[in-house]
């Protein structure tokens, strides 16, 4: 990042940072993570200043976002799956009485 002659950063327009987000967010969404560090080699722009700009526009990344809710999601998770596990029983129960029930057809 080159400096001006009076000791400040280079400032970007609303437009020079919309893109380096939306570059966050495509590689976020195709690789999962990565997002910023692809961004600031790209763009040249540090990662500091990229996670600045996401904080300002709540665009966190991911892991961030997902790392509040990860024990929540994952208590979610095991419930469903207990409610599929549970499912799958009467299911199976049921397809033995149709079975039982057809055969004295």
């Amino acid at each position: 990042m080159s400096k001006k002659p009076n000791g400040k950063g280079k400032r970007y327009t609303d437009k020079e940072k919309s893109q380096v987000l939306e570059f966050v967010d495509k590689v976020n969404a195709e690789k999962g993570r990565g997002g910023i560090t692809a961004a600031a080699a790209k763009f040249n722009v540090t990662p500091l200043t990229i996670s600045n700009w996401m904080k300002k526009t709540d665009a966190t990344p991911p892991s961030v976002r997902s790392g509040a809710h990860f024990s929540s999601n994952l208590r979610r998770l095991a419930d469903i799956h207990e409610e599929i596990m549970q499912a799958e029983t009467v299911l199976t129960k049921l397809k033995r009485e149709y079975a039982a029930l057809k055969k004295k057809l």
